[in-house]
């Protein structure tokens, strides 16, 4: 027996601290709700929850960053369907009110006075339009150095079949090759087509043949029309008018939204100016002043590579100067002819890169590489074509026609384009909204505490320590059996 040391009494009090402290330890989870309160509970458990709080806060902000930008499209598109409707609506109502000889010009100075009304409420809107400050129709610019780049080309050669031609049309073939190399060199992407025609407007449909991207091809079809022709056959036989319209046997380009596109008529024939429509009189023949209407409306340059001098050449000359074209001396050097042409093509196809609207990057997830980028679209009059528009007299307005058409197609598809934007964040808005609830989930598992398991763990440690302090309470008692012996 011994009373210098009370061995039971230290073990029973040690036990007793260790009871004391998992009471302490249950109670903290019970009362934060949380299974992980200090590093030292779970050192593993903490550093993976704390990443995946990371990722859940992040979650939760780009669901408010989704909500902003839904906002925005639907401010923007909101804005963009009252410039179509009813501003462009009624522009295109009064472009063809206009177009019609039954106006005097005092209608259509009034008209015009409308029209010019209906585009200062377009740019009111284009500049106003506003989400948190951000004009969302008249975005922000990047501006740049202006730079020139090739653009695309197609080019038809509308070649005269009358029997002098042959001499013509082999030079032509001869020469090709150095104009081929020329558009090539200057990286220009390119058709080329052929057309054959000759005497009378009331014959059989134009002949052509398919645009070629190969200079081979494209002799190989001069070729073809050369031995048609010597083969002879009424189907050659037909004007140029609806020369550019596929409805009427005309030619329809590969390049919807070619930034050139070339005709070049080889003939060295006089012309017919057959604007009264009797069929001429044996000569080339056809309506010269609505051929040339015809391709300016459409954008056509047309070059002739006609005869020397004279009535013919002047008449040549109308249908070349009315849409910007060239005229040549089809007895001249044609290869050097063809050089220059060629620059001339070159230079109408480059496109000049202006200034770039800023896009609208949106943080859609909880990492770096989640982002919805929103291209904004500049809706002023201006970018849709309708800075110039006049109604007076009839010609210009059906070209008010044709540009209030385009800016209306052009309007629509980026309110289109805005519709797809909300769309798709509204998608990816559920998609974050289902990735938050599972990530949370799966941390709820790692941090809180269950709550029936901790009561469950507190009353059996509270016990314990009870139990504890009875033990030490006996131990304690055991030193004093020595008094009995010294009795």
């Amino acid at each position: 027996m011994r009373v210098a040391h009370n061995i039971a009494s230290l073990n029973s009090l040690n036990k007793l601290n260790e009871r004391n402290k998992a009471v302490d330890s249950s109670m903290e989870k019970l009362t934060s709700g949380l299974r992980i309160n200090n590093a030292s509970d779970d050192a593993a458990g903490l550093g993976i929850s704390e990443k995946m709080r990371a990722q859940i806060r992040g979650l939760e902000q780009s669901q408010r960053n989704i909500q902003d930008g839904i906002s925005l499209l639907q401010t923007a598109e909101g804005a963009l369907g009252e410039i179509i409707n009813p501003n462009l609506q009624r522009m295109r109502e009064l472009s063809i009110q206009a177009a019609n000889d039954t106006l005097t010009v005092h209608d259509r100075e009034v008209i015009q006075r409308e029209m010019d009304e209906v585009l200062h409420s377009i740019n009111n809107i284009a500049n106003n339009t506003e989400f948190n400050t951000t004009k969302v129709l008249r975005p922000p610019l990047v501006e740049k150095p202006p730079t020139i780049t090739s653009g695309k080309a197609d080019i038809v050669f509308i070649v005269d079949v009358s029997g002098s031609m042959g001499t013509t049309i082999d030079n032509v073939r001869d020469n090709i090759d150095d104009f081929v190399n020329k558009l090539d060199d200057n990286d220009l992407d390119y058709n080329l087509g052929l057309v054959g025609y000759s005497d009378v407007n009331d014959g059989e449909p134009l002949l052509k043949w398919d645009f070629t991207e190969s200079g081979s091809n494209f002799k190989d079809n001069l070729v073809q029309l050369r031995s048609d022709m010597m083969g002879g056959g009424d189907y050659f036989e037909s004007g140029l008018e609806g020369i550019s319209d596929p409805t009427k046997g005309g030619l329809s380009f590969p390049f919807r939204d070619s930034s050139s596109k070339q005709f070049v008529l080889v003939t060295d024939a006089p012309v017919h100016d057959d604007a009264d429509g009797d069929g001429g009189d044996g000569l080339s023949s056809y309506d010269i002043d609505s051929v040339a209407n015809e391709l300016f409306e459409k954008d056509i340059k047309l070059t002739v590579v006609g005869t020397t001098s004279g009535e013919a050449e002047d008449q040549l000359r109308r249908l070349s100067d009315s849409t910007g074209g060239s005229y040549f001396n089809i007895r001249g050097e044609f290869s050097e002819q063809l050089s220059t042409y060629a620059d001339t093509v070159v230079e109408d196809a480059e496109v000049i890169e202006e200034d770039e609207v800023l896009p609208i990057h949106l943080q859609v997830g909880a990492n770096t590489e989640d982002i919805f980028t929103i291209n904004l679209f500049d809706a002023r009059t201006e970018n849709l074509g309708l800075s110039d528009v006049k109604v007076d007299p009839f010609e210009e307005a059906m070209k008010a026609l044709q540009k209030v058409d385009s800016a209306l197609e052009l309007a629509s598809g980026h309110r289109s384009k805005f519709g797809a934007y909300q769309n798709a964040l509204e998608h990816t808005g559920k998609n974050v909204s289902n990735a938050l609830i599972q990530l949370t989930d799966a941390e709820s598992q790692i941090r809180d505490a269950n709550m029936a398991k901790e009561i469950m763990n507190q009353l059996k440690h509270s016990i314990m320590s009870q139990a504890s302090q009875a033990m030490l309470a006996q131990a304690n008692s055991k030193p004093q059996a020595v008094l009995q012996l010294l009795k």
